[in-house]
């Protein structure tokens, strides 16, 4: 009802006793869907109509169940990842975040979060085509464009396509934004710091109990 309404008055339903059974079931399986995919965004997902085809008539529910929405809300975020950097600094907070609890999962301090790999990619093309990292929050934290220009044609195709079509003007925009710099610098150091505190006081801690 909100993205239906995009921009004016609604009031949330709160009786769904009369729910068409239709509706219902597609809403099971959207579900399921986010259940799956849980790195989606739930709300960017269904806001994500209303700003990439703004003239249009917002979809039927059925339609977040299509490839197309999927296609949409790539699309949406990557006009968002194009914005100016300086609009994007709470999507760089989450992600340095994300970074920083996946290292501490897998043990290792941020500055090896580069070179990790899940498998044969490096984890950080996993989290980029997911969309749980933004750029900026990498630009602190190596040389990544190294592992991004050593994946193959299909790779980058599949994984990384907006980011190799526009790292260059990321990285000019960053460096042109000291505001966005310090904050990047500072969000990485707090985490990184928090990172290392947590991974010592875990092997000491397991030092400990193996004596």
């Amino acid at each position: 009802m909100k993205n239906l309404r995009y921009g004016k008055p609604y009031q949330q339903r709160k009786d769904f006793s009369d729910l068409d059974e239709d509706i219902k079931y597609t809403l099971e399986r959207l579900e399921l869907f986010f259940t799956k995919y849980n790195h989606i965004n739930i709300q960017e997902f269904f806001e994500a109509p209303n700003v990439v085809f703004i003239d249009n008539k917002y979809p039927d529910i059925k339609y977040f169940l299509s490839r197309n929405a999927i296609k949409t809300y790539t699309t949406y975020k990557n006009q968002r990842e194009d914005e100016n950097p300086e609009k994007q600094h709470d999507d760089i907070k989450q992600s340095v975040v994300f970074i920083g609890k996946f290292c501490i999962r897998n043990n290792i301090e941020m500055q090896n979060y580069i070179n990790h790999k899940s498998g044969y990619i490096p984890s950080w093309v996993n989290h980029y085509r997911q969309r749980q990292i933004n750029p900026y929050s990498l630009m602190e934290l190596g040389n990544f464009e190294k592992t991004l220009y050593n994946l193959t044609e299909e790779e980058k195709d599949i994984y990384v396509k907006n980011l190799c079509e526009k790292v260059e003007s990321y990285k000019v925009r960053y460096h042109n934004s000291p505001k966005t710099k310090a904050f990047v610098k500072q969000s990485t150091e707090k985490i990184k710091e928090f990172v290392k505190q947590y991974l010592q006081n875990k092997k000491n801690s397991d030092n400990i109990y193996n004596v």
